[in-house]
């Protein structure tokens, strides 16, 4: 009976990245004829589960898309890049501790090593690590989105 309601209160939430089910013809046929932005997809825990604000806007950063492109518009080249680069950067903030942010702890008193690696997120007016745009700050969905205005366009 437990385990039934378990399963009934996170029935409603997408894959997580690493999951199987998380692959191209899920991400591109969940497009399919959606008008939202990009970047309220990969918030929305319908769609995808556990990749929060700060990891959305490095996915976008380094896939080079631009958050405000509407889901539907995305190649299947494009959706292949959200999801490799989605394993490839909570990998590397899991394997470094996270992310810190203003007074984060873990469970051992040590602050997550993340921050240093951030593209994007956090990083308004500064010069974008890739090209010579700078970072821009924009407001989605009530939430900050980082990028850069000139490299991702796409």
């Amino acid at each position: 009976a437990k385990y039934k309601e378990l399963k009934k209160r996170f029935d409603h939430l997408g894959p997580e990245p690493f999951d199987k089910k998380f692959n191209l013809s899920y991400v591109y046929n969940y497009f399919k004829n959606k008008n939202k932005e990009i970047k309220s997809f990969l918030l929305d825990q319908h769609f995808v589960s556990g990749i929060g604000n700060i990891y959305a806007c490095e996915i976008l950063w380094d896939t080079r898309i631009n958050p405000r492109r509407k889901a539907k518009r995305l190649s299947k080249k494009q959706c292949t890049k959200i999801i490799n680069s989605a394993k490839e950067i909570l990998t590397r903030a899991i394997n470094s501790g996270g992310t810190t942010l203003k007074d984060y702890f873990n469970a051992d008193l040590q602050s997550g090593y993340f921050k240093i690696e951030l593209k994007a997120y956090d990083r308004e007016g500064e010069g974008c690590k890739r090209c010579s745009g700078k970072i821009k700050r924009i407001v989605q969905a009530n939430r900050s989105t980082f990028f850069c205005s000139k490299c991702q366009t796409k």
